[in-house]
């Protein structure tokens, strides 16, 4: 099945991939990503475009954010890139009889 990020059953999903430059691939919860695009969009202020103005707090911008994209160019051939991912859980090895 293919869904696009506007698709409620991703938005629900709790938890993230995190592709940063020259970095290996981290999972976040919701909530550690909002965190991390608040200190993102605290430390790079350009990313702050006129939608983003519009919400008055970093929180509300990050959740923005989410909401709306996947990446953010952070400078020059830089981009920050995160995908809502669901996590399943192996099922256990059968017990023997």
């Amino acid at each position: 099945m293919n869904e696009d990020m506007s698709s409620p059953l991703l938005r629900d999903d709790h938890h993230y991939v995190l592709l940063l430059p020259n970095l290996d691939e981290q999972f976040l919860t919701r909530h550690e990503l909002q965190e991390f695009l608040q200190q993102l969009l605290q430390e790079y202020p350009h990313l702050q475009d006129a939608d983003l103005a519009r919400y008055g707090d970093l929180a509300s911008q990050a959740e923005r954010v989410i909401q709306t994209t996947c990446s953010l160019a952070i400078s020059e051939g830089e981009t920050v890139q995160w995908y809502a991912v669901r996590l399943h859980k192996p099922a256990p090895p059968p017990l023997p009889t």
